[in-house]
């Protein structure tokens, strides 16, 4: 017999004896009816007890069976062993049931008792209510849920509107952070132009817990459901159809591809599907594209190590968590998420972490060196369960030895960092892996250039090809333009990864000698600034690539290459002078020194003058003469004229300090050399030292002329290191004479220069400068805090005060203690010396107007050391 109903829609069979219940059928029916479904209960018709082939027949033509029960167990026809009640329930075979018992029920049947252990037995779970509404709607909700399993139907809500079926993961861990970023993908995601989003970064960067953050408040804007599709197990791009319906909850597709099926039960749908981890499973990509044509509102949110490269794509590059900088207050430091993060993680191990402020800056510390790594930062925060974080950072010398055990229920590629790296290592094709070791050598960055002169062969023909390859893997960063050209960069954490990993290559050696080859010749050709720019080109390229002419310096020592480490020494000495990096050269020069009769003259000679010149500006005058003396002794035996006068230069003004005729004898001879030579940066050098030499002399009025020739000179040459100190022993002449209005106009264009190059070592000398002719303004207190931030800048350095400034150095802080009484001067520069280094290279307190002039009071113009009026006193 077949029966149909003239809508064709999906029909919903409902059994229950008409002995009873009849408001809770009443209820069902009308739940049904408002999914906008048919509810077939023919009983309810003229006659009483209807055929068994009748309600066979209804049965049949079913898609849902509903069974709604008390206790009565139903008639049983003439005959026969069941009741009609459980004969629909038997031949309802597979066909998906929803079963309801109305309790109490004091007198149930114990036929129907029976039944409803047969029913447990056939591991169908039913439900308990108690009144019709209660049982309306629980036959609503279970058949909304059951219909999207099941059928190919819209997913409807008991008021009739379509709603999500499936329900996100409930995080276990609170979400610290990325607020903008969260907002800016909601109001993507939402757009109707925006089909695909791929959120791209690192291993641990967090791209999982961002995309669910993101999806859990979006439900409204996807009525028909935010669904998640975890991929991290997968392996084959063939099984992620299947993986796909079986997040989604469908059965079987009837003979039809999983692909066919996937796409017809999306294709009437508005919902959001985020598909996590899709890197290791790229060549199901494919698959993405042909779903969001086949389905017109459907969104498709996926987290990736590595672009998809899909038309229409948006690729949103997952950051990491803000760190903070080193300088900043412990307010700032524990707002700034990274810290929050490792906090709250921290607290959840252990109670009572504390947070005094050296245990918050340890902290801060900590999530800096982890590089706003999520997962890194969630590894050392479990680690605070044993220690605090001040001990922790003492330990965090090896990332991977330390960060490990993350949480069980993580997927096992994030228990340790170094698995998470690894990971992403697995899944790259050979050249890449090559290409990924090889850059390992890099340290700060590297632009293309040279990753080709240092990477390429046979085996990583394509360097351009590799790199590009990385950087859509998340392995590489790419970074602010150098000079035109892009810098890539590889995460620390990543990097250390690839340094283990070329160690045990077996190309080590080979790949480290390329860098150090590529670096020397970096250094010994970069063009010289342009006259009279304060922030020459040179000395932002050695800025930039810094660590990597640390490592070549490094390998040229390793490997016995001493003529390269003395060549690289002397291209980078003045670069090491400007930014007060004095340790390593000087270091880096003894260490080729030490190495005696093993090397030859030549590098005997430049290594001399390196660390001459380099013990020189740190005020290590007792290092600097025996050195100084053997450079000028070896290159004049070398015909090496200029070097021989170059190293003069200081070599005089140390001799000046205790023998003044000589060693102005030894500068006005460098002073001839240069100007025979045509050097105008020697002749601008030596003429800042002669003009030096002439202020320790306590001689002026001498020293003006011969340092406005300087500073001339130094106009039309690089500027590094000369036009700066040029201008502040410029401007303590103008002191020593009383003019005070045009030092303190040369000590401020000295500061700005010092500021523009990065060299701390003429800010400071500026600060000391204007120190001395704030005390001769009679500004008392406002020179201590510029004597202070210059002690601050000396001391991030090491450095000593010049002799050219030990005099008014001495006088300004005699002045100081005399007005302002002896502790009290000492705790303000003390105070000011403590402050953070930023703040004392920015100087952003410094007041724009000069410090001379201040009404209601008389200025000293006289010398240092003279008592004048102070109204701030």
């Amino acid at each position: 017999m077949l029966i149909q109903t003239p809508d064709q829609r999906l029909r919903v069979f409902i059994s229950s004896t008409m002995e009873e219940l009849a408001a809770e059928r009443g209820a069902v029916q009308a739940a049904v009816e408002r999914l906008r479904f048919t509810p077939v209960l023919f009983e309810l018709g003229a006659r009483p007890h209807p055929p068994r082939e009748l309600y066979l027949a209804y049965l049949q033509q079913s898609h849902v069976f509903v069974g709604v029960y008390w206790q009565s167990y139903g008639w049983v026809a003439p005959g026969q062993e069941l009741s009609g009640l459980e004969d629909e329930y038997v031949a309802a075979k597979d066909m998906p049931k929803l079963v309801y018992l109305k309790a109490p029920a004091p007198n149930r049947d114990p036929r129907l008792a029976a039944m409803i252990d047969r029913i447990g037995s056939d591991r169908l779970s039913y439900r308990s209510f108690q009144t019709a509404e209660e049982l309306a709607t629980l036959v609503a909700d279970d058949l909304a849920l059951l219909l999207s399993e099941r059928f190919e139907v819209p997913e409807v809500t008991a008021g009739g509107a379509p709603g999500p079926r499936w329900r996100l993961s409930a995080p276990t861990s609170s979400f610290v952070g990325r607020q903008r970023e969260v907002a800016w993908l909601r109001e993507l995601l939402t757009d109707p132009a925006t089909r695909l989003v791929t959120l791209v970064g690192p291993g641990g960067i967090g791209k999982t817990r961002l995309a669910l953050q993101v999806a859990a408040g979006l439900q409204e804007a996807f009525p028909d459901g935010v669904a998640a599709v975890p991929l991290e197990t997968v392996r084959s791009p063939d099984l992620v159809p299947s993986a796909m319906a079986t997040a989604l909850g469908l059965p079987d597709g009837g003979g039809r591809s999983p692909q066919d099926a996937l796409a017809a039960f999306l294709a009437p749908r508005r919902m959001l599907l985020i598909l996590d981890n899709l890197e290791q499973v790229a060549g199901a990509t494919p698959l993405v594209t042909q779903l969001l044509g086949a389905a017109a509102e459907l969104t498709v949110l996926a987290t990736s190590r590595e672009v998809l490269h899909l038309t229409g794509e948006h690729v949103v590059t997952v950051p990491p968590l803000q760190t903070g900088g080193a300088t900043e207050s412990v307010k700032v430091l524990a707002r700034a998420e990274a810290v929050q993060l490792f906090l709250d993680r921290a607290r959840a191990v252990r109670a009572d972490v504390p947070l005094d402020v050296p245990q918050l800056r340890a902290v801060a510390e900590i999530c800096r060196r982890l590089e706003g790594l999520p997962l890194a930062i969630e590894l050392a925060a479990a680690r605070v369960r044993l220690l605090d974080p001040v001990e922790l950072l003492r330990r965090l010398d090896s990332r991977f030895a330390m960060l490990t055990g993350g949480p069980r229920d993580l997927p096992e590629r994030q228990h340790t960092l170094r698995r998470t790296v690894e990971w992403s290592y697995d899944l790259l094709d050979a050249e890449d892996k090559v290409a990924f070791v090889r850059l390992a050598v890099f340290v700060g960055g590297f632009t293309l250039p040279a990753a080709e002169a240092v990477c390429a062969d046979e085996r990583v023909p394509d360097v351009l090809g590799a790199v590009a390859s990385l950087v859509d893997k998340s392995l590489i960063r790419v970074g602010a333009p150098d000079s035109g050209e892009p810098r890539f960069s590889l995460l620390d954490t990543v990097r250390e990864f690839a340094v283990e990993r070329l160690e045990a290559s077996g190309e080590a050696d080979r790949i480290r000698a390329a860098h150090a080859a590529f670096f020397r010749a970096f250094a010994l050709t970069i063009q010289p600034a342009a006259p009279g720019r304060a922030d020459p080109p040179a000395l932002d390229r050695y800025v930039i690539e810094s660590r990597n002419l640390g490592a070549a310096m490094r390998t040229f020592l390793d490997r016995g290459a001493e003529d390269g480490a003395t060549e690289l020494g002397l291209a980078l000495w003045r670069f090491w002078w400007v930014h007060g990096l004095f340790r390593p050269g000087i270091g880096w020069m003894e260490e080729v020194l030490a190495r005696g009769p093993g090397i030859t003259e030549a590098e005997r000679a430049h290594a001399s003058l390196v660390l001459g010149m380099l013990s020189f500006g740190q005020g290590d005058h007792d290092r600097a003469l025996p050195a100084l003396r053997t450079a000028v002794e070896l290159h004049r035996a070398l015909g090496d004229r200029r070097s021989a006068a170059l190293a003069a230069v200081p070599l005089g003004q140390l001799v000046a300090a205790a023998d003044p005729p000589e060693g102005e004898a030894m500068l006005a001879a460098a002073v001839a050399d240069f100007r025979q030579l045509d050097d105008r940066w020697g002749l601008a050098f030596a003429l800042l030292f002669l003009g030096g030499a002439l202020l320790l002399r306590d001689n002026p009025e001498e020293a003006v002329p011969v340092l406005e020739e300087s500073v001339a000179v130094a106009r039309t040459c690089p500027t590094e290191i000369v036009l700066d100190n040029a201008l502040v022993n410029l401007g303590l002449a103008h002191i020593a004479r009383g003019n005070l209005d045009e030092a303190d106009r040369v000590l401020r264009e000295a500061l700005e220069q010092g500021r523009a190059l990065d060299s701390r070592e003429t800010s400071a000398r500026a600060l000391d400068g204007l120190a001395a002719v704030a005390v001769a303004a009679g500004n008392s207190k406002r020179a201590a805090r510029l004597a202070g931030a210059a002690e601050g800048i000396r001391r991030s350095v090491g450095a000593a005060v010049f002799p050219t400034d030990e005099t008014i150095w001495a006088r300004t802080r005699s002045a100081l203690a005399d007005r302002l009484g002896e502790a009290d001067s000492a705790a303000r520069i003390e105070a000011e010396a403590r402050r953070p280094l930023e703040d004392l290279l920015t100087a952003r307190w410094w007041p724009a107007q000069s410090p001379t002039a201040h009404e209601g009071h008389t200025a000293d113009r006289g010398r240092i050391g003279t008592v004048g009026v102070d109204p701030l006193a």
